[in-house]
């Protein structure tokens, strides 16, 4: 039944009720109460499922122009990416892809990626297993800087100042900061520029110069991020599991345990998953926050590659501690496209070149901080 049905119905039952209870028919105008108390929460519902119903139909057309937006700005990705290739390839460009390009801030290197692209490739690192996720990360507009750190074991506190702000500061001397350096590195792959790259689907070309790029970025990244993890610290030896949890619980300052996680290789992390107490119950706990992973201690674990993280005779590295304020990614945030003199000259092929500029910087390697241990398993 509509709702202005009901409501019209709502209104006949109550004059009848009223001529009812002037007639003095107490019996007819209680049967009809009931039928109004019926008709008006029957009412109530309707206009409920009204306002829901207005709701979803308001949800799928926010959701209809999401999907606009997405698939313009994917076609927009796509119009820029296919200009920059057929300026790189020498082929003609119509005028609406030279405004594009003229908008393109070039970087003396080539083209900049258009920030869908850069959005893809930083996903599909991070859905391969990456140390990104591990250490920190730095954004820099520079190629080359610096920037102040106070080491872990050398960090002071507050100083005191008079209100009045008069007071010099007689504690500077106690103050010891260091700085780190970083110098990004350019670091790229080689991309094949053909016809077939150009007639792709918009997702496809996107897709594809993303994927070239992230898998091979992912190797580059992670090979520097764990030669800068060991940089300038003494491998710990721990003969088993318990020394591990020693060490954790003895060697870093409890204050850095906010964001610890254990950097592990396969052949480690087996060697932890197989260990049971003598009542069946396994070492390794379930990482509550995601089911495909595991927990040492109450701490994450990262599992890494053996060819990343390669065994030695019987012993595994085993890396630990707060490794986001240890180690950092220092980059511009932006990917180059340009193309290549230097390969495909055999195959008549033209290549480009998709490069990021990056450096990773150890920034405190105390030992408080974290630890580069070597875990003996049998």
């Amino acid at each position: 039944m509509k709702i202005n049905e009901i409501k019209e119905q709502i209104k006949n039952l109550t004059g009848e009720i009223r001529n009812l209870t002037n007639a003095k028919d107490l019996d007819g105008a209680k049967a009809k109460m009931e039928e109004l108390r019926n008709a008006k929460e029957m009412l109530r519902i309707e206009e409920e499922l009204a306002e829901e119903e207005m709701r979803d139909l308001q949800k799928q057309k926010e959701e209809r122009k999401d999907d606009v937006k997405m698939e313009n700005r994917e076609q927009q990705t796509a119009k820029e990416l296919r200009a920059i290739i057929k300026a790189a390839t020498g082929k003609s460009i119509n005028e609406e892809e030279r405004a594009l390009l003229a908008n393109n801030p070039q970087n003396g290197e080539g083209y900049i990626l258009p920030q869908t692209v850069s959005t893809k490739i930083v996903e599909l690192i991070r859905q391969y297993k990456s140390l990104r996720d591990v250490v920190g990360h730095m954004e820099t507009s520079t190629l080359t800087g610096s920037f102040p750190i106070e080491n872990f074991e050398t960090v002071s506190g507050l100083v005191d100042f008079a209100e009045d702000g008069s007071a010099e500061l007689t504690e500077a001397k106690d103050i010891k900061f260091k700085n780190v350096t970083y110098a990004l590195k350019e670091k790229g792959a080689f991309v094949a520029l053909s016809n077939t790259l150009l007639n792709m689907s918009d997702n496809d070309l996107i897709g594809y110069v993303a994927n070239v790029f992230a898998k091979k970025a992912i190797i580059t990244e992670n090979k520097m991020a764990i030669e800068t993890l060991g940089k300038s610290k003494v491998k710990k030896p721990l003969a088993d599991h318990k020394a591990l949890k020693k060490s954790l619980s003895v060697d870093l300052d409890p204050s850095v345990l906010y964001g610890c996680v254990i950097v592990i290789n396969q052949d480690g992390f087996a060697f932890l998953d197989a260990i049971e107490d003598k009542n069946g119950r396994p070492l390794l706990q379930p990482n509550p926050t995601d089911a495909t992973k595991k927990m040492f201690n109450g701490f994450p674990i990262e599992v890494f590659s053996n060819s990343m993280l390669p065994t030695v005779g019987k012993k595994v590295p085993v890396i630990y501690g707060n490794l986001e304020e240890a180690v950092k990614f220092v980059d511009n945030g932006k990917y180059s496209f340009a193309t290549s003199d230097q390969a495909g000259f055999l195959k008549n092929v033209t290549y480009a070149r998709v490069i990021e500029h990056i450096d990773c910087v150890q920034v405190d390697a105390s030992d408080k901080l974290y630890c580069y241990g070597e875990l003996t398993i049998e």
